[in-house]
């Protein structure tokens, strides 16, 4: 559900790729939000390296929200679901991230996050296994660790003698256990809605850019809506006009030529299909165009209702389908395209908020099921039972 209030219904305003002359996908799919500041990218392509960080998907919305106002968006912090250390500024474009990392006692610590990106088994053997057995130049500085990790959570438990602890505090615990690392935006380059690569220098760039095309399809977007509903009101009130004419007998079907029908509908004021009508006058190609133009009207939507459609129970349903349309084009005439996409934003919030709770009672089930029998990686032979998590002591 939240990834259908993403990208919404602008399905019929994409241009789309054909395989085997079988239409697939489009060249490009337009969600209410941007979504390559949410899920981030890194890669390197065409002779260009990107790097773009996550970033709070709330935020971003309200930054729409701004910019909808006609206000600037507001700076934004990277930000990734889950993850429990801190991210700051240190200047433009460039952050850094720290796990957690806390002291439980004179000879213990605990580590309960990783910088961002960082894998449990990585930095157990390049950092806590060095540190535990030493090297010829470097001695050991702990000496010994345990792990009572869940799915979703991280925890070193690291024993230490009290004066190497002593002297961890003093050069920072998070220098020392390697728990910061940088994270930068000063190469942000992405290909945009017509295929060429461009280099962002702010995150408010990207917005910007993707808010100029994005409100351009809610204008198209209003413009499709309105000629779509006034054409299937046109077409219920053909047919309704059509069952009460046929009914009060002053239209006579039975035993006519299709030709001669086609023409008396054409002389009674009859449309041609409304809604077939339209959609070929959306259409950009024109061979499609002259096709259309070859057929002639296209009355099957009337003489193709079935018989039980002419009754009065039907007659009146068709008036009230008529009249709901005719009040949802009225109401739509009234929007401005940025009230759509605001309306889009609201929906997409409130599924959101719903998936809320679910996570945060994933995370609360993990924070209290550390396993009963962790694993011990080193050569100790320490009680194998995890400890209570203790109230911990911030580092200095």
């Amino acid at each position: 559900m939240i990834t259908k209030n993403k990208f919404s219904v602008d399905d019929n305003l994409l241009k789309y790729n054909f395989d085997d002359n079988q239409r697939v996908e489009p060249e490009w799919y337009l969600p209410i939000i941007p979504t390559v500041l949410v899920n981030g990218i890194e890669g390197i392509g065409t002779g260009w390296a990107s790097k773009i960080p996550n970033f709070d998907v709330r935020e971003i919305i309200t930054n729409i929200h701004r910019m909808l106002n006609n206000e600037e968006p507001l700076p934004m912090l990277p930000n990734y679901k889950g993850f429990r250390g801190t991210i700051e500024q240190v200047m433009e474009n460039q952050y850094m991230n720290s796990g957690e990392v806390s002291i439980i006692d004179s000879t213990t610590i605990e580590i309960s996050e990783l910088p961002v990106k960082s894998w449990t088994q990585v930095y157990k053997e390049n950092v806590l296994e060095p540190m535990l057995n030493g090297t010829e130049k470097v001695p050991p500085l702990i000496t010994d660790y345990k792990e009572y990790h869940t799915d979703t959570t991280v925890r070193f438990v690291v024993k230490m003698t009290a004066e190497k602890l002593i002297e961890a505090e003093a050069a920072g615990l998070h220098k020392v256990f390697k728990l910061q690392s940088p994270l930068t935006c000063n190469s942000m380059v992405l290909f945009d809605h017509v295929g060429s690569l461009k280099k962002y220098e702010s995150v408010q760039d990207i917005l910007k850019d993707f808010f100029q095309l994005r409100m351009k399809y809610y204008v198209l977007r209003k413009d499709w809506l309105a000629g779509m509903l006034g054409a299937e009101s046109a077409k219920l009130t053909n047919q309704a006009r059509f069952i009460l004419e046929k009914i009060q007998g002053t239209l006579v079907i039975e035993n006519k030529p299709k030709k001669e029908l086609i023409r008396m509908l054409q002389q009674m004021g009859y449309d041609s299909d409304p809604v077939k009508a339209w959609k070929h006058a959306q259409e950009k190609e024109e061979e499609e165009k002259e096709k259309e133009d070859d057929s002639g009207p296209d009355y099957n939507y009337l003489l193709s209702m079935p018989m039980w459609f002419l009754t009065k129970e039907k007659k009146e349903e068709l008036c009230k389908q008529r009249d709901a349309k005719l009040t949802e084009l009225n109401t739509l005439k009234k929007k401005a395209p940025a009230d759509l996409w605001k309306e889009d934003l609201a929906a997409f919030s409130e599924e959101l908020e719903k998936e809320a709770p679910k996570r945060k009672a994933v995370i609360s089930d993990d924070d209290t099921s550390f396993a009963p029998e962790p694993s011990t990686l080193s050569d100790s032979d320490g009680d194998s039972q995890a400890p209570p998590p203790p109230k911990a002591k911030e580092p200095a």
